[in-house]
């Protein structure tokens, strides 16, 4: 995740050579020199920035903000998804090379501006909370039509959708990118008017504006799935489910809605030979099961949690289960530690993942979320469709 942004911060951790190059890049020809001071001399870097015209610190400090939301893991992985989505492979080797988050992204932003705006949006969908996605995986394994003309026809249902019915989104634009084998079709629909109070150079004043609300849609082609991502609008979720289809999928219609019938494969960890299984590319060096919960088969009002201290014995959990000699059940929530190797001298990376029974997984589809659910489907454990 992004650190919190301070100019102090972002001046710190940013090579003051960067810096130098970014202010004096073509669309501010600041001639700022900074060859001169020590990459610790903060207090002189604030007081350059300082010394700029009103509206030219208001931008900067804007791009730096960004920037800043970029460095961090998630951040370079949307950079370098968006490369290889453009097959820019010395992109990824020349940021590889770059020591420091903060470096690789102010870098990116320097050599590849273009790659900005779709990494942005990846990270930010990315780090939507799981619970705020609604699922439908009974698609047809079509492609997406992405042509301007069916683009336009999306952003224009979405917009008569709100604004007939709530009096806003006379404006809506969407903007189309693909990653990780899935379509993102980021959606921006006008909202009502607002008033804040800003500082307008020495001035404060109540400023009115139309601020722009998201809707995110998430096609795999692969699964006939559809996820939708739309905060304060999730009664209306069928509603962008059946413009998607209709305008990008090019379906007359969606049958009746139906839940995700998938179900985790839980109770496998509990047999005596179960393991799990990684490739040694993935870069997890374990996964240990720090809590069970089970649900006995006699009553379905009846379950118990079990913890135990996997890091001292990594079958502590299981021990325990033994120990209980319980009468027959089944594994309805899984607790899982995933431990990754650590890279150069950072310490080892942990992903603590909590998988409920049938299907309820807080997991992202990249990054290390990834690798764990690679892992999962090739241990038996991810969803398969219920029969």
């Amino acid at each position: 995740m992004p650190s919190q942004y301070s100019n102090r911060q972002f001046f710190r951790h940013t090579p003051n050579q960067l810096l130098e190059k970014f202010l004096n890049a073509d669309k501010y020809q600041l001639s700022v020199d900074l060859s001169e001071r020590k990459e610790t001399d903060i207090d002189a870097i604030q007081q350059i920035f300082n010394s700029l015209q009103d509206d030219q610190k208001t931008e900067i400090e804007a791009v730096f903000q960004n920037i800043n939301a970029l460095a961090c893991e998630g951040g370079i992985t949307a950079l370098a998804d968006e490369a290889s989505f453009y097959d820019d492979q010395a992109f990824i080797e020349a940021i590889a090379d770059i020591d420091g988050f903060h470096p690789k992204a102010m870098w990116a932003y320097l050599e590849k501006a273009s790659y900005w705006r779709g990494a942005i949006l990846f990270l930010n969908a990315d780090n939507v909370s799981a619970s705020y996605w609604k699922k439908r995986n009974d698609l047809p394994c079509v492609p997406p039509h992405v042509e301007e003309t069916d683009i336009s026809a999306l952003s224009k249902a979405i917009s008569e959708f709100f604004y007939n019915k709530e009096g806003r989104g006379k404006n809506c634009i969407v903007e189309p990118y693909r990653c990780n084998d899935k379509e993102y079709f980021f959606a921006y629909p006008e909202g009502f008017a607002q008033s804040s109070i800003e500082w307008i150079g020495n001035t404060l004043k109540s400023q009115a504006h139309h601020p722009a609300f998201e809707i995110i849609f998430v096609y795999c082609k692969a699964e006939g799935s559809l996820d939708v991502y739309a905060p304060r609008n999730t009664k209306s979720v069928g509603a962008f489910q059946l413009m998607f289809a209709q305008h990008i999928l090019k379906l007359p219609a969606l049958s009746d809605k139906k839940i995700d019938k998938r179900v985790y494969e839980l109770n496998p960890v509990t047999a005596e030979d179960f393991e799990f299984k990684f490739e040694p590319t993935s870069g997890i060096s374990d996964v240990l099961v720090t809590r069970l919960r089970v649900n006995l088969t006699r009553t379905d009002k009846q379950r118990i949690t079990l913890e135990a201290d996997a890091h001292k014995d990594s079958g502590a959990v299981y021990k325990l289960l033994e120990e209980l000699k319980l009468p027959s059940y089944f594994v309805s929530q899984l607790t899982l530690k995933v431990i990754f190797e650590p890279v150069g001298n950072q310490r080892a990376k942990t992903r603590t993942v909590n998988i409920t029974y049938p299907n309820s997984c807080a997991l992202n589809h990249d990054g290390n979320d990834l690798k764990i659910r690679q892992m999962l489907g090739a241990s038996g454990i991810e969803p398969q469709l219920a029969k």
